[in-house]
């Protein structure tokens, strides 16, 4: 037993283009402030004028100085991410535990 093919119509506009949502603001009474710790900002300085030696163990010794500076601003990077999810994990613990005591207090009531 065979089956007619059906026709597909295709929209000539993608996707997106389709759905248009507007946003609405949330006014400034509901939106309620993240209390974390800010973190300074560590920019990585480039050389932009790397410096030659005529010597083979020249190069080497600056080719170690640039990996020690990269471990380091890698081991910088990493303490900041790890400050930032302590932080993130405090902020969310409180309002957990805010919620599980709003909780308990509506089923008590």
């Amino acid at each position: 037993m065979e089956h007619p093919a059906k026709e597909v119509q295709t929209d000539p506009t993608p996707g997106p283009a389709k759905e248009e949502k507007a946003l609405v603001p949330v006014p400034p009474s509901e939106v309620k402030p993240v209390e974390t710790k800010s973190l300074p900002v560590v920019q990585k300085i480039v050389d932009p004028v790397k410096q030659k030696s005529s010597g083979g163990s020249g190069d080497r010794d600056i080719a170690l100085a640039d990996v020690e500076k990269e471990k380091k601003l890698s081991y910088v990077k990493a303490w900041e991410e790890s400050e930032k999810s302590k932080a993130e994990n405090k902020a969310q613990k409180n309002v957990s535990s805010v919620a599980a005591w709003e909780n308990s207090k509506e089923s008590s009531s």
